[in-house]
């Protein structure tokens, strides 16, 4: 969930550099303090090997046993937090919102309202889907609106029902989902509609992309 968090303090003009998976949330602004390269090694504080530690954090993200391989990691996650600070792009991986939405700011509103209320974003890692739902956020075939997809592997974002080897008991919590997913996207200016494979989103001023 820490895009989706991250991405919301960076519109409400806040900064962060909250790991997340192999991955990073990169920001327009950077901190106020900053050093010239982010990562380093360093001898392991918890015993024998090196961690990866970030700068802006202090925090160690990973522990190598080999010196030669913790470079070789600290190098390539410089050089991609370099690339992305001179796009000058923020929150490069959004779980649960399609590549095309990305960029756009009522779609990623969305995607923000759905995880700070605690619903699962789709795509997040160390998550068992095949236990824990999630949702997927990705464009509508009408102009301006987005459909919001309750997943829940093995049967994906088609709906539990329209599958034999759907549990009863899946049926109705995708329901329920459904239902809770439309009550919190409902918002002046949007149009929210419970359909049988997710609910539609439709935006009264439609966004011009994507």
């Amino acid at each position: 969930m820490a895009p989706f968090m991250a991405d919301a303090l960076r519109r409400a003009g806040l900064a962060t550099t909250e790991p997340h998976g192999s991955g990073y949330v990169f920001f327009a602004e950077p901190p106020a303090e900053q050093s010239d390269t982010r990562f380093r090694i360093a001898p392991a504080a918890g015993g024998a090997g090196w961690d990866l530690v970030d700068e802006f954090t202090g925090a160690c993200v990973r522990t190598y046993d080999d010196r030669e391989w913790a470079q070789g990691i600290a190098e390539s996650a410089n050089g991609e937090e370099d690339a992305a600070r001179r796009a000058a792009v923020a929150s490069m991986d959004l779980p649960g919102l399609s590549a095309d939405l990305i960029e756009d700011e009522q779609f990623r509103a969305l995607a923000v309202e759905l995880a700070t209320a605690g619903h699962m974003p789709y795509g997040l890692a160390d998550v068992a889907y095949t236990q824990t739902p999630g949702f997927h956020i990705y464009p509508s075939a009408e102009p301006g609106s987005a459909k919001v997809a309750r997943l829940l592997e093995p049967w994906g974002a088609i709906r539990p029902g329209a599958r034999f080897e759907a549990p009863e008991r899946e049926v109705e919590l995708y329901d329920t989902d459904m239902e809770a997913y439309a009550r919190l996207l409902t918002r002046p200016g949007r149009t929210v509609a419970v359909m049988l494979d997710g609910i539609q989103v439709m935006y009264n001023d439609p966004p011009t992309r994507p």
